[in-house]
């Protein structure tokens, strides 16, 4: 099936379009398959598909980073320095 895609676009629209266990296909394996024919049937879907993979790692990062951002705003000592502070 993998090489009939390669051949002919026409398969790897049908293989792309169609439900995976209509043609008796895994999830993984039907998966693999788009995969493989968005890839080779347009270089652009394929460098999207990169970046949003990226951008998917990047946004479990962002908790960690906001906390670390607040922390640094308010330091509990540099507050009760603060407070003695007086005004004329």
């Amino acid at each position: 099936m993998r090489a009939a895609m390669l051949e002919s676009n026409d398969v790897a629209a049908v293989i792309f379009h169609s439900r995976g266990f209509l043609m008796g296909l895994n999830a993984e394996t039907h998966s693999k398959l788009c995969y493989n024919a968005m890839e080779r049937c347009s270089s652009n879907v394929h460098m999207h598909m990169t970046d949003s993979i990226t951008l998917r790692e990047l946004a479990l990062k962002f908790d960690k980073t906001i906390g670390s951002v607040r922390s640094s705003f308010y330091n509990p000592m540099l507050a009760s320095k603060a407070s003695m502070r007086v005004r004329i």
